[in-house]
């Protein structure tokens, strides 16, 4: 199923740059980001990640050759998904491919997963193919979830 907003993050393990992980246990109570197409940003503005923050990318496809590629000696805990099955299972698993009777998207979706440290999916930043894209717009929300405290902040009833 098609995953949003309030949904339990799906676990799974891959190989990756920084080695075998569980990909909950690799959170370990930290906030995440899932991206499926890393190589659409623009590196400029990762830096102004929080360290707090772990990031896990999916490798770029063979047409997306012409973008950015995100580079080493981030501030942030980064790994990338190296075994071309594992990425493929993952993709599946966060794209909502079990959907059997919807026709092939006639693109890519491009999504960033924003998951908290309770490992439910807080918000879906999805997007058209291309390159260039600000990662300011990824660490703008997940400042707005108070990402960076250690504590997430309290929620109020509207009046």
């Amino acid at each position: 199923m098609a995953l949003f907003s309030g949904h339990a993050a799906p676990g799974f393990t891959a190989r990756t740059t920084l080695g075998r992980l569980c990909f909950h246990d690799w959170l370990a109570g930290a906030w995440g980001v899932l991206l499926t197409h890393p190589h659409d940003f623009h590196p400029g503005s990762i830096a102004a990640l929080d360290r707090s923050v772990k990031v896990l990318s999916l490798p770029p496809l063979p047409h997306h050759d012409d973008v950015h590629p995100i580079t080493p000696g981030l501030p942030c805990a980064w790994a990338t998904v190296c075994d071309a099955r594992d990425a493929a299972a993952i993709r599946a698993l966060y794209s909502g491919a079990q959907f059997e009777d919807v026709p092939a998207a006639p693109v890519d979706e491009h999504v960033v997963f924003l998951i908290a440290p309770d490992m439910t999916i807080r918000a879906t930043l999805s997007y058209p193919p291309g390159g260039n894209r600000d990662f300011g717009d990824v660490v703008r929300m997940l400042d707005l979830f108070g990402a960076d405290r250690a504590t997430p902040p309290t929620r109020m009833a509207a009046a």
